[in-house]
C-alpha cells in the first residue's frame, strides 16, 4: 500500500436505540477498542415506540397496533446525544483506537437512512425531514451522510439518487445485516427485514453509479447488540497513514475505502497506480493491478467496468501445499462454540482456553472473528500462541461461534498441536491442511443433559443427542500463502465512449467471505 495501510472499523452499531438498554455505550466502546481500529458512533435518533400507546386505545389495542418509527423527543435527543460525544471524545486515542460522534438520520422516511458522522464533536443532531435539508445544514462543516441499506423502495426508506453529494457522501454502506444493496442481482439479497423488503433496483450502488456519480462503498454491522463490528454483518476497511481522526478523515472524504462481510481480507486494487477513490485522466491502456490476501483460501476476483464483468480470475486449482522441507506461511482458523440450542437448556456459558503450538514454526500474526464480546487478546510468543474464547447459547443470532485467524511459518511436515479445555488433537500440518478437524466435548455433553434435563448416561434412544447438544470445537485446514494470496493484472484498451468509466473489483473466498472496492474512475486524455 505504500504509505498507507489498512485499518478496521465500524460505522453502524445502534446505540441508545431503547430506554432499556442492558449495556452502556461506554461499555460498546470499550468493546469495539479490543478488535477495531476505528469506531464512528450510530446514536439511533428514532423511537420504535413513538406512535404506539395512545390513550384511548385499550390495552389490547395497543398490544396489536402496528409499530412505527419517529423522532424521539427534543429533550432526550439533546440529553444522549451529549453523552455519546462526551465519550468518544474521551475515548479517542491517537495511534490505537480511533472514535467518531455520529448519529443515524431517518427524516420522514422518504430520502433514505443515513448515518451522519464528524470528525470531532461540537455539531447538533439536525432535527430535518428531507435529505436536501440535512445536507444544507453539513455543508461547511467536517460531517458526512452515509446512505446504508440503499436498495430498498426508493421513499420508503430506500435511497432516492435523484439528490446527491459526493462531497458530503463519498461512499455508501453496501452490506450490512439486511443484506446486500450493490445490485439487483439478489447475489446477496435484501432478504432479512420483513417491513422493509423487498430488494429494490432503483436505489442499489450501481445505480448511483450508473448515473455517473462518484461514490465508494463500505460495509458495517448496522446492529443493535453489545458487539461492535460482529464477524459477518460487516466491516469497512481503510487505507490511512495513520490511526488518527485527521488521517483516517482524510481517507474518508478521499474514498480509500472499502468493505467486506467479515473476514479481514486485504484489497490493493490500482489502474495504472491511482488507488480506489480516485478520479484520474489516463491515455491509452489502462494497467490494472489487484493484490489480495485473505484469511482464506481465494475463490475468484473478479473486474468491472461500469458494472460489468470484464475479467475474473479464477483461484482454486492454482495451488498446492509446499513441497516437504519448504518454509511457507500458513494461515489457520480456530473456531469454538456449537452446543444446545437457547430454549433447549438454560443459558450455557462457555470459557475457552487454548494453544497453538508449531514444532520448530514461528507464530507472526492473528485475526479476529468475533461474534460476541469477552474475546481475549492472544498472546504469541515463538512457535506459539495462547488464546481465549467465550461462548454463549444466549446469542440467538446465527452462528454462535467465536474465532481466530492465526498466521505462523513452517515446514509442511512440522508438527502441529491445538489444544482447548482439555483436547487435543496433533499432526504434521500437511496432514491439517488435507482435512478439517473437530474436538467434541461428550463427555462434558452427557454429564450437562444428566444435570440439567434429567438424561441419565447412555439412555437416550440416539446417541447423536451428544452430539447435537455438545460444544465442539473446529479448527479449518491451514492455508499456505500461495492460496490465500494473489496478485493479478489485467490490461484494458478498449476506447473509452462515454467520458468517463469506473472500474471496480469483487473478491470471494471459499467460504463464502466477501470483498467490495471502492471504484476508480478514468476519464480519458486525448
Amino acid at each position: 500500500m505504500n504509505k498507507y495501510q489498512i485499518f478496521w472499523g465500524e460505522t453502524h452499531n445502534n446505540t441508545h436505540h431503547s430506554a432499556g438498554q442492558k449495556v452502556s455505550f461506554g461499555d460498546i466502546l470499550d468493546c469495539a477498542a479490543t478488535h477495531l481500529d476505528f469506531y464512528a458512533a450510530a446514536y439511533y435518533t428514532a423511537w420504535a415506540e413513538a406512535f404506539a400507546g395512545e390513550g384511548h386505545l385499550s390495552e389490547s389495542e395497543r398490544r396489536h397496533k402496528i409499530v412505527l418509527e419517529g423522532w424521539k423527543p427534543q429533550e432526550q435527543i439533546e440529553r444522549e446525544w451529549a453523552e455519546v460525544c462526551t465519550l468518544t471524545r474521551a475515548r479517542y486515542t491517537p495511534g490505537r483506537f480511533v472514535t467518531f460522534p455520529g448519529y443515524e438520520w431517518q427524516g420522514d422516511g422518504t430520502s433514505g437512512d443515513h448515518n451522519v458522522i464528524m470528525r470531532e464533536e461540537g455539531l447538533p443532531v439536525f432535527r430535518v425531514q428531507k435529505l436536501a435539508e440535512l445536507y444544507n445544514r453539513l455543508r461547511g462543516h467536517d460531517a458526512l451522510a452515509i446512505p446504508h441499506h440503499t436498495a430498498y423502495r426508493p421513499g420508503m426508506r430506500g435511497r432516492d439518487w435523484s439528490v446527491f453529494d459526493e462531497e458530503l457522501s463519498p461512499f455508501c454502506e453496501i452490506y450490512s445485516i439486511h443484506g446486500c444493496s450493490e445490485t439487483d442481482e439478489e447475489w446477496i439479497g435484501l432478504r432479512h427485514n420483513s417491513h422493509m423488503g423487498p430488494g429494490f433496483g432503483d436505489g442499489t450502488w450501481q445505480t448511483a453509479l450508473d448515473r455517473g456519480y462518484h461514490i465508494g462503498a463500505i460495509c458495517s454491522s448496522d446492529g443493535w447488540r453489545d458487539m461492535p463490528g460482529p464477524h459477518g454483518y460487516g466491516l469497512m476497511a481503510c487505507l490511512a497513514e495513520e490511526c488518527t481522526r485527521e488521517s483516517l478523515w482524510r481517507a474518508f472524504r478521499a474514498r480509500r475505502v472499502y468493505g467486506v462481510t467479515g473476514d479481514r481480507i486485504a484489497l490493493d486494487f490500482r489502474v495504472n497506480e491511482a488507488l480506489m477513490g480516485e478520479v484520474v485522466p489516463v491515455r491509452g491502456k489502462r494497467r490494472i493491478t489487484v493484490r489480495v490476501s485473505g484469511l482464506d483460501a481465494l475463490d475468484r476476483i473478479e473486474l468491472l467496468r461500469n458494472g460489468r464483468v470484464i475479467a475474473t480470475h479464477c483461484h482454486q486449482g492454482t495451488w498446492d501445499l509446499p513441497s516437504p522441507g519448504r518454509r511457507s506461511r500458513f494461515r489457520v482458523r480456530i473456531e469454538a462454540g456449537w452446543g444446545p440450542r437457547p430454549n433447549e437448556l438454560p443459558i450455557q456459558v462457555r470459557e475457552w482456553r487454548g494453544t497453538l503450538r508449531v514444532a520448530g514454526g514461528r507464530v507472526l500474526a492473528w485475526w479476529p472473528c468475533w461474534i460476541s464480546p469477552g474475546q481475549g487478546i492472544p498472546l504469541l510468543h515463538g512457535d506459539t500462541a495462547e488464546f481465549t474464547f467465550k461462548t454463549s447459547t444466549a446469542y440467538v443470532q446465527w452462528p454462535r461461534q467465536n474465532a481466530t485467524v492465526f498466521e505462523f511459518e513452517a515446514e509442511p511436515n512440522a508438527e502441529m498441536c491445538v489444544a482447548l479445555n482439555g483436547l487435543e488433537t496433533r499432526g504434521a500440518v500437511s496432514d491439517f491442511a488435507r482435512c478439517s478437524r473437530e474436538l467434541w466435548y461428550k463427555d462434558d455433553c452427557i454429564r450437562m443433559l444428566h444435570e440439567l434435563a434429567g438424561v441419565a448416561p447412555g439412555t437416550p434412544e440416539r446417541m447423536d443427542v451428544y452430539h447435537h447438544c455438545a460444544f465442539k470445537v473446529k479448527i479449518h485446514r491451514p492455508i499456505p500463502e500461495s492460496g490465500y494470496s494473489a496478485t493479478w493484472e489485467v490490461e484494458d484498451d478498449s476506447p473509452i465512449t462515454a467520458g468517463e468509466v469506473h472500474y471496480r473489483v469483487r473478491v470471494e473466498q471459499r467460504n463464502a467471505q466477501r470483498a467490495w472496492s471502492s471504484p476508480i474512475w478514468v476519464r480519458p486524455v486525448c
